[in-house]
């Protein structure tokens, strides 16, 4: 189950030739799609089952207000390329729902929903949290009470398929895994596994490029896009690791301080956030329309850690003009295309900046998942770091082999290793 790093193939397509097969990948309908309406709220979901492969499929639940099916359609997708980096070798999925997470009402939402979906979450399906839905304080909860043992279960019964005994091991490796406490994270405050693992992935595979770049991160300058979980654990091990966060912006306000941030700056406005925003009562914190005070402050680094599809031609052209040159994408399906295969937008970041894609950036979690259905693995944070570090290192070093060899982006080289890894064709 651990994922292998292959040698590179002697002689590989370029980057037009991969986009093809990225964009036809695309256009292939997924196997499963259910939509749903609760009767109560009129919240609509949809869950996309991009595939089977394996015998199971995996992908968090989001949710907000305006989610589209199309938007879940792609996320499946990415979680298939996920998978094929982070393992295990299962489908890629997808839960969302159109509904405000801030609604009191969302609790009801979430655990209608799960009751609907029950049958392919026991035997088939695994979810977790992701935009809008906390793992632990909403996902493991609403499972409790519509009678389901695990998020993971239904990946354990349809991919793994362990007898009893083992099954029952497995499932408390994971119960204890993702809630595992993390020491020393943030001192005073008490945090799991599940609210850094995909942060700190994120900042490892951005510490890995200036590695093998043969720098580090000293002063380097980093624009952060999203202030929960994701976007703020990134910050902090990117800080703790040398680099300045200069500019933070949440949904409704930006953080700007031209000295940078260093680890304990950034702490104690971690310790200050409001519901996973930024405090309103530190003077760096404005209201910023059109984010125009956060696109105007000069950096090397863009981490994106909010929605998806926040990345137009627009802003590409605004992180170009304020020396950013490379993009860390914490989110899933960053690239705001036009319509289902079109690859525009993610061709031009990938020939204009370095783009580590959310497809090994952003695996933190699956990584953790995959750690924990392994038959030695430990349930404990710091087993848990180091399998998503080696994963994250080992994969990033494969792609910049690749794209060196290929004469391609970083982005088309992490998507042309995870479309040969599930064996997608063109």
């Amino acid at each position: 189950m651990k994922p292998v790093r292959r040698a590179v193939p002697a002689a590989l397509p370029r980057a037009g030739s991969m986009w093809r097969r990225y964009a036809a990948f695309l256009r292939v309908p997924p196997e499963l799609t259910v939509a749903w309406r609760d009767a109560e709220t009129g919240a609509r979901a949809w869950l996309v089952i991009n595939s089977l492969r394996g015998g199971a499929a995996g992908g968090g639940t989001r949710m907000r207000a305006g989610l589209e099916p199309r938007e879940v359609m792609y996320l499946a997708k990415a979680m298939e390329l996920k998978f094929a980096i982070s393992g295990p070798p299962i489908g890629g999925a997808k839960t969302g729902i159109d509904f405000a997470a801030a609604d009191p009402r969302k609790s009801g939402v979430l655990e209608r929903w799960y009751r609907a979906a029950a049958p392919l979450l026991r035997e088939r399906y695994g979810t977790g949290g992701d935009l809008g839905i906390d793992e632990v304080r909403d996902v493991i909860p609403a499972f409790e009470r519509v009678g389901l043992r695990h998020p993971q279960e239904g990946v354990v019964r349809g991919h793994v398929r362990p007898e009893r005994a083992d099954f029952i091991e497995v499932m408390a490796r994971l119960e204890h895994g993702i809630e595992a406490i993390v020491p020393d994270a943030l001192p005073g405050m008490t945090v799991t596994v599940s609210d850094m693992i995909t942060g700190y992935g994120l900042a490892a595979c951005v510490q890995r490029l200036y590695e093998r770049r043969g720098g580090s991160l000293d002063g380097v300058r980093v624009l952060l896009e999203g202030f929960g979980n994701v976007g703020a654990a990134a910050g902090l091990y990117l800080a703790r690791a040398g680099a300045r966060i200069v500019a933070i912006r949440d949904a409704q306000q930006t953080c700007c301080d031209a000295a940078g941030m260093d680890a304990a700056a950034l702490t104690d406005l971690i310790r200050r956030r409001n519901d996973r925003l930024l405090p309103a009562d530190d003077v760096r914190v404005q209201p910023d329309p059109g984010r125009i005070r956060f696109w105007n402050t000069p950096a090397e680094v863009f981490v994106c850690a909010a929605v998806s599809e926040s990345l137009t031609p627009e802003i590409l052209d605004l992180l170009a003009a304020r020396g950013v040159s490379v993009i860390a994408c914490g989110a899933n399906q960053p690239f705001r295309e036009v319509k289902v295969g079109s690859t525009r937008v993610a061709r031009q970041a990938d020939r204009r900046f370095a783009v580590l894609a959310d497809v090994l950036a952003n695996c933190g979690m699956a990584r953790t998942f995959s750690y924990l259905m392994e038959p030695t693995a430990e349930a404990r944070a710091e087993p848990i770091f180091r399998a998503v570090q080696h994963t994250i290192r080992d994969t990033l070093d494969e792609v910049l082999d690749r794209a060196a060899h290929a004469e391609c982006g970083l982005l088309s080289a992490t998507l042309g290793l995870a479309l040969d890894r599930i064996g997608a064709r063109g």
